[in-house]
């Protein structure tokens, strides 16, 4: 069977998450070091002073992981969007180097839901309802 590395959910995935572990199933799917990497970075960010993570350099000790299977991690989450790097020339957390959580992954999730219901609702005029009928042109 192939390792699947692609991010899928479904509404009844979706239902059930419940914690973090849950989430961690979802974004790195059949690789359980990723997995432990990813619960590790979350709960560092998390518990660090003002959620701001100065050095992820003990992690890989504390957490019994590999510093190569860390950097992925970490990367991906910065590609979603869920943590962000934090550079030392930034004042907003005294002009330390670092990483914090992102507000992007949340909002996009966020304007994602708002355009599928605004796409959804019954156009209120005929303009609109032939600019929703045009669109197939445009793919």
């Amino acid at each position: 069977m192939p390792v699947r590395t692609k991010i899928e959910i479904s509404p009844a995935i979706a239902r059930r998450i419940a914690s973090l572990d849950d989430l961690a199933r979802i974004f790195f799917p059949d690789n359980r070091n990723h997995q432990r990497a990813f619960i590790a970075v979350w709960l560092e960010i998390k518990y660090a002073q003002n959620q701001f993570l100065a050095s992820s350099t003990n992690i890989t000790s504390r957490y019994d992981l590999s510093p190569r299977t860390l950097e992925v991690v970490r990367a991906k989450l910065k590609k979603l969007g869920l943590i962000k790097r934090i550079s030392h020339f930034n004042p907003s957390h005294g002009y330390h180097s670092g990483w914090t959580f992102s507000p992007r992954f949340r909002s996009c999730i966020s304007s994602l839901s708002h355009a599928i219901s605004r796409t959804t609702d019954m156009a209120d005029n005929q303009v609109e309802e032939r600019k929703d009928k045009d669109s197939i042109n445009y793919v």
